[in-house]
């Protein structure tokens, strides 16, 4: 490749870059060095204006190579480059001179301007730093390109490789106990369920079973303390382990994640040779509930938790996590009435099951929940809220096999979630924060369920639950209740964001709706996309991948009424078998007079039931009711403005003819007004929002005003109406 000059752009991007312990040499007074060597930088579009596709420009090939080309400065030494997993330099400098953050670290010589590293993990975010070298040695070398934070284009460089190709699960885990697991083998490939390339990639030998030779276990690096009996580190498979169909793996220590791959001896690429990786944690003996006594810092570092008395819970987490002396489920307790807080720099991750709940003995006194504050103490410099959220799984560490991060249950109980300085769009700027959200680059993620009760939450902005990246994401369970979402949301102009429960629809066999169920909560005016999103995929879901959502004893108030197309549930393609249920909702658009915000409502968009399982659906719809101040609404179904789950397109009256299809009727995909229609200030004390359209805090109120406003009032016509005597909606407003 020829050298290139480009003294210009080179002198440009140097007075934006920094170093980290360059060795002193004479200086200028402006603090340069004379006669310091030029920095490259690794050819991107950013710097060549030619598009990722130009002939030299640094690019993923064959899904896992990367390779890397730079511009060359003509009378050098050479070139270093360094290469780190992103999570491990995503903090600039620091990240990259700690040694063991790095993958490589190598010396080229001036005339070698592109460098190819070959094999290395799929679906996974590398980062790459370079400097020019200087003949007159240290001091006089170049300024890192490489080292920034990600924020700027101009100061960092990265690559994701490809996802792999499909794997065939040909080892499952089963039969967990303390110091033990079951390594089943499913190793014939007639079993399989090929979806076609299989066989292109993997060796199956003339008796039709796929070829393996080893299995390895290794601790997690969630771990690294557990131990490892010798004979499972590189564990010879026998014909008897063969015949017998699995692998008793015994001698480990309890309440310990292990990484297991069944490995293919003849496959000499080590990404290769492995077959479908595993991870499993080994059970504990459960210990007493933990108490979190309140103890705020005051030299606390971060800003603001002094400010709010709130104490850290970092490192009560990241100590669980590493620790296997405390087992998966371990139920921590907080102080009623106190304030906890996990700070924004870095978001805590949810990757061992666990109990969050405020201490019964402290409810039972009257104290109220514990606060627990996720972020949002303080500013960042440019005037945002410093937020932060958890996020489900982790990213790669370095060295780690990309396996998935098995997780039990997760659980919080009567807390309250905030993030007090968070901003919605009528702020000027929204806060892009979450509940619970997932890295991009993430590990594959499996729970036994997650689940949250007795929580109110305010100003998640962005977003509730949220999963991204190519990885797959499985959640047995999801159980939302008894919970009171208010001042969440409205993260642009049209109420939009991520939907509360936002899916990602990358992975036929992820499923985050497998299980999920949503009773006896209340929204308040908080506008966000949908409650239920798949991103409106389709996929060739298989025949195990089913939706079951439920969505009972609700009261959503306003729901994402800012903008058409907001829709409670979002998925125009579900996987056949799926079921939805519907049931003893109340739906409410409310406003003062001479408020003239928008109030559209959408109920349903289902289109067509896809993947390779039975082309069956079940529609579970009735005693759903509303409540409008709008007279023209206060007709059955007329508080859709487009998807009324009556509807005979795009809807659940669409699937009259399915069997089973709607079991309950199409009269009972009517949402009822009643025999006679109430309103929202006759069924409750004070449901108005407080501000009106066009005040930028017109989706803000207050807990006093919701917890009082919301009660319903004891009148006759209240008393005696269909959504008191049936038990529609949230019952603690009754």
């Amino acid at each position: 490749m020829r050298k290139k000059f480009i003294y210009a752009l080179m002198a440009l991007l140097t007075c934006s870059f920094h170093s980290c312990k360059d060795d002193e040499v004479a200086a200028n007074e402006d603090g340069t060095v004379p006669e310091r060597e030029f920095m490259t930088m690794f050819r991107k579009d950013h710097n060549t204006g030619k598009g990722d596709d130009e002939p030299y420009a640094s690019q993923v090939e064959n899904l896992n190579d990367i390779h890397l080309r730079w511009y060359g400065v003509n009378g050098c030494a050479g070139y270093q480059i360094r290469m780190a997993l992103q999570p491990n330099v995503a903090n600039g400098a620091e990240g990259w001179e700690t040694p063991g953050n790095l993958l490589v670290d190598t010396i080229v010589g001036p005339e070698v301007l592109e460098l190819t590293f070959k094999d290395l993990e799929y679906s996974t975010s590398y980062r790459f730093a370079i400097r020019t070298l200087s003949t007159k040695g240290e001091g006089f070398h170049s300024k890192w390109y490489g080292y920034g934070d990600g924020r700027h284009w101009a100061d960092w460089f990265g690559l994701d490789t490809d996802l792999r190709y499909n794997t065939p699960d040909v080892v499952v885990i089963s039969d967990i106990t303390k110091n033990s697991f079951r390594l089943n083998l499913d190793l014939i490939y007639a079993n399989s369920g090929d979806p076609g390339d299989y066989m292109e990639h993997f060796e199956v030998d003339d008796a039709g079973n796929f070829v393996v030779h080893t299995i390895q276990v290794a601790v997690s690096p969630t771990n690294p303390d557990g131990k490892v009996p010798d004979k499972w580190k590189n564990y010879t498979v026998t014909e008897e382990d063969k015949a017998k169909g699995y692998i008793d793996i015994d001698g480990l220590d309890m309440n310990t994640v292990y990484v297991v791959n069944a490995k293919n001896n003849n496959v000499k690429i080590p990404v290769d040779a492995i077959y479908n990786t595993c991870t499993v944690r080994t059970d504990g003996i459960p210990g007493d509930p933990i108490f979190v006594k309140h103890i705020v810092d005051p030299n606390d570092s971060i800003p603001g938790a002094v400010e709010y008395d709130a104490m850290r819970l970092d490192t009560v987490l990241s100590n669980y996590t590493a620790n296997n002396e405390l087992v998966e489920g371990t139920i921590f307790e907080l102080e009623g009435g106190k304030a906890y807080y996990f700070s924004n720099i870095t978001n805590p991750t949810l990757c061992k099951g666990f109990v969050f709940r405020t201490r019964q003995s402290d409810l039972e006194a009257g104290k109220g929940n514990a606060k627990i504050y996720l972020g949002g103490l303080s500013l960042n410099p440019d005037g945002t809220a410093a937020s932060c959220n958890f996020m489900f799984g982790r990213q790669p560490q370095a060295g780690e096999a990309d396996a998935p991060i098995s997780v039990k249950s997760i659980v919080f109980e009567d807390i309250d979630f905030d993030c007090p300085l968070a901003t919605n769009f009528g702020d000027t700027k929204a806060t892009g924060n979450y509940f619970a959200n997932m890295y991009s680059n993430g590990m594959a993620v499996s729970f036994s369920s997650f689940e949250v009760r007795r929580c109110t939450f305010q100003r998640m902005v962005r977003g509730f639950i949220r999963v991204q990246g190519s990885k797959r994401k499985v959640f047995e369970k999801i159980i939302i209740e008894d919970c009171l979402f208010y001042n969440c949301g409205y993260y642009d102009n049209n109420g939009r964001g991520y939907a509360w429960i936002a899916g990602d629809g990358k992975d036929p066999k992820s499923n985050v709706f497998r299980d999920i169920t949503f009773r006896n909560n209340t929204f308040f005016d908080s506008p966000r996309t949908c409650l239920f999103s798949d991103n409106n995929k389709t996929l060739a879901w298989p025949p195990s991948v089913k939706y079951n959502i439920t969505l009972e004893n609700n009261t959503f108030i306003n729901f994402s009424a800012r903008s058409p197309g907001r829709f409670l549930v979002d998925m125009r393609y579900l996987p056949g078998g799926s079921s939805i249920t519907i049931k003893k909702n109340l739906f409410i658009q409310t406003c003062q007079a001479g408020d003239t915000r928008n109030m559209y409502f959408g109920g349903m968009d289902v289109r067509e039931l896809m993947g390779t399982g039975p082309r069956e659906i079940t529609f579970d719809i009735a005693d759903n009711y509303s409540s409008s101040s709008d007279e023209s609404k206060q007709f059955d179904d007329k508080i859709f403005t487009s998807g009324a789950f009556s509807a005979k397109k795009n809807s659940a009256g669409a699937f009259l003819d399915y069997t089973p299809g709607v079991i309950n009727g199409a009269e009972n995909l009517v949402v009822s007004v009643g025999e006679t229609p109430i309103s929202p200030t006759e069924l409750m004390v004070d449901p108005n929002p407080p501000y009106k359209e066009g005040d930028p805090n017109m989706h803000e109120t207050t807990t006093e005003r919701v917890l009082n406003g919301l009660k319903y009032n004891k009148t006759d016509k209240v008393l005696n109406h269909e959504i008191y005597t049936k038990g529609i909606g949230d019952p603690r407003w009754r």
